[in-house]
């Protein structure tokens, strides 16, 4: 399977709140280097497991591309159905998945490509895996194609969701009208909150 997409598993960002129609960020959280995006601070992505069944479990960071060269390096037949995500436990059960509400143009960011998304989307349920995010926390799941796709985590604990229910979210997106711009079906941006306390974020970007 050929993947084009940018894919971030692990995140990093101080203390922030989830929603961007807020725009609340408390900037004594915050160190002036570190990138921020709509108040989020971000951080590398990071991915660790195992990469087929009963092997070692190791860890990898950059972009999904950078990922998968690193991993081809090791085993040149990869494919990510083979992958076995490092798991953690919960210090208590995690709440049941809902999605609570979709916004629209959050934070004037710019409208994705809907082709790019919708292939994003379909990227992130063919890859099937558990994709973590530590305590408010941000990070960018993809960027190709002129549409970059983010996880925002705003609980006060780490968080691991399947890749499938954020391709859930990113659809829960695609198909809400309010999120055409000007009735434009070909670019969509918006941002979808599950009632867990996690969002993730659709728009345009240069990529």
């Amino acid at each position: 399977m050929k993947h084009a997409y940018i894919v971030l598993f692990g995140l990093t960002i101080g203390s922030v709140r989830a929603d961007l129609n807020s725009g609340a960020v408390d900037s004594d959280t915050m160190s002036p280097e570190a990138e921020v995006f709509n108040g989020y601070t971000v951080a590398p992505l990071g991915l660790r497991g195992a990469i087929e069944p009963n092997g070692i479990e190791r860890t990898f960071e950059g972009i999904i591309q950078d990922i998968e060269v690193q991993i081809r390096s090791i085993k040149a037949d990869f494919l990510w159905v083979d992958f076995r995500p490092t798991k953690r436990s919960f210090p208590n059960l995690p709440r049941k998945r809902n999605l609570s509400k979709v916004l629209c143009h959050v934070q004037s960011l710019p409208p994705a490509p809907r082709s790019a998304v919708e292939a994003s989307r379909d990227w992130l349920n063919s890859l099937a895996t558990e994709l973590s995010a530590p305590a408010q926390q941000c990070a960018q799941l993809s960027c190709t194609q002129g549409a970059a796709i983010w996880l925002c985590n705003d609980e006060v604990e780490w968080i691991q969701q399947n890749s499938i229910t954020l391709a859930d979210r990113v659809n829960a997106i695609l198909n809400e009208p309010g999120c055409e711009t000007n009735g434009d079906s070909g670019l969509v941006q918006g941002q979808a909150f599950d009632g867990a306390g996690w969002n993730v974020i659709v728009n345009g970007a240069q990529c």
